[in-house]
């Protein structure tokens, strides 16, 4: 008989609430717009039950053991729980780049768990017990402390709340080349029981410990991906010199991530860019814009997207850190004064008024309310009139070129 005494070889001196705002910090720092909404809600609903569960584990977690054949419904419900809770943890692991290792006290307590689910088929792989030569292991009787024989936990085992049994057989088949040998078994060693002491105390340190290093571990963990590095040509797809801008190339390069501004809704995809690229053409297109108000705008735009394009490569620099491709921040010194600016600029411009401007669709759809209303106030802002006869998009081209002009000439 080998005789095995589960202790927690780490001590958890924390509370289940604790570890309950843990994984409240962890859930908001590790989910984002990848997140599997309806996988992580049930792992982590796994783990807040398993908190409260083991926090408040005593002395009778076993019930009365498994006297009449089968345990009893408190060994099954166990057994689950662990099973369940190293399974959400490695799992919820996994999709939060988060790589946690199972020591030998977890080992242990998930081969307890094997051994009392799966008794009645063949056992032959226990992870922490060394086995070599043995072809099955089966549960044997589940004593415990309060209602059995104290043979069984005299001394060091004095204090443990349960013994577990464990029978190992070997299928020797070699005692009918010698039936007189009486003791061929206990020679061979056929069969080994192992006795393992359980303790509720001890086995809540060892799966609270194990749900706390698993919610203080950061090591891999990729909150916001890192950035995608772009690849090495800025050069080619931001020429300063021939002052042209591949703006297409870069939507696409961007496009994957939300990091850069890139958004797709209701197969719409928006992307501040796609506004200076309609600026950026217009001003070449159009003949009435001066050379001068032609020069600010391509100055303007090359050099916010050259910006643009080196800070997102910087990992130190969050998205909300990134260089603004709106229109209205690259020209803000440039746009009038009125009354209702902030509303109608600031607020209902790409909202209201011209809200495919920013997208990479073409279409012309437009509140006629709001567009009458900003016309109205443009013009007066402006001293000059405004032409509706292309589009609304460009109409606020048309608004922009006006006001650095404006600028210019004042």
């Amino acid at each position: 008989m080998n005789s095995i005494k589960l202790l927690s070889s780490n001590e958890f001196s924390g509370t289940s609430k604790e570890l309950q705002d843990k994984l409240n910090e962890k859930i908001e720092r590790c989910q984002n717009l990848t997140t599997y909404a309806n996988t992580e809600a049930s792992l982590v609903g796994i783990i807040r039950g398993s908190i409260d569960y083991f926090d408040n584990l005593d002395d009778g977690f076993l019930g009365e053991g498994n006297t009449y054949g089968i345990p009893n419904i408190k060994v099954d419900h166990f057994a689950n729980n662990i099973y369940r809770l190293i399974n959400a943890i490695e799992y919820l692991g996994r999709l939060w780049k988060l790589k946690i290792e199972k020591n030998k006290d977890i080992k242990l307590l998930l081969d307890i768990r094997t051994i009392i689910v799966h008794s009645g088929e063949q056992l032959t792989k226990l992870e922490s017990l060394d086995l070599e030569g043995y072809k099955d292991s089966q549960l044997g009787l589940i004593f415990t402390r309060k209602r059995h024989n104290p043979f069984h936990f005299l001394n060091e085992f004095s204090n443990m709340d349960y013994c577990i049994q464990i029978c190992n057989d070997k299928h020797d088949k070699t005692k009918k080349n010698n039936l007189s040998k009486v003791d061929h078994h206990i020679d061979n060693e056929s069969y080994l029981d192992i006795e393992i002491y359980l303790k509720a105390t001890e086995v809540r340190n060892i799966i609270l410990h194990h749900v706390e290093k698993f919610l203080d571990y950061d090591g891999e963990s990729r909150i916001n991906e890192e950035p995608k590095a772009l690849p090495d040509i800025k050069n080619k797809v931001i020429n300063e010199e021939a002052g042209s801008i591949n703006f297409d190339k870069i939507s696409e390069l961007v496009s994957k991530t939300l990091r850069g501004g890139y958004a797709k809704e209701n197969g719409v995809d928006h992307w501040d860019g796609f506004g200076l690229k309609r600026f950026y053409e217009y001003s070449q297109d159009h003949l009435d814009i001066s050379d001068e108000v032609r020069a600010i705008i391509k100055k303007r735009i090359i050099a916010r997207m050259s910006k643009y394009w080196d800070d997102y490569q910087n990992e130190n620099l969050t998205e909300d850190n990134l260089q603004n491709l709106d229109i209205r921040s690259v020209f803000s010194d440039f746009t009038p004064n009125f009354e209702y600016k902030g509303y109608l600029e600031g607020e209902k411009l790409f909202q209201r008024i011209a809200p495919f401007f920013n997208t990479k669709n073409q279409h012309d759809e437009t509140d006629i309310a709001y567009l009458a209303q900003f016309i109205n106030e443009a013009e007066k802002a402006l001293g000059k009139r405004l032409d509706l006869e292309q589009s609304v998009d460009s109409l606020v081209c048309q608004y922009f070129a006006q006001s650095i002009q404006l600028k210019i000439e004042s």
